[in-house]
């Protein structure tokens, strides 16, 4: 009996410590998995840049060969 007169359940008890074990087992996993993602999205970022910039390099040169054509 516990301090309230009611009949405790250990087992009961024991499978709520498993369920919380596996609960915060999952945060953790989800929450590097989240930090892996929020790297790679910063390495895509960072690429998107590059690549732009070289299209604008590419366009600029494109764009200054029809200044000198005309």
């Amino acid at each position: 009996m516990s301090e309230f007169g009611v009949p405790m359940n250990l087992d009961l008890v024991q499978k709520l410590e498993e369920k919380i074990d596996q609960l915060l087992a999952r945060n953790h996993q989800l929450a590097e998995e989240c930090r892996n993602l929020r790297a790679g999205h910063h390495d895509l970022l960072a690429e998107r840049e590059r690549f732009r910039a070289e299209l604008d390099r590419i366009l600029g040169k494109l764009d200054q060969f029809d200044r000198e054509g005309s």
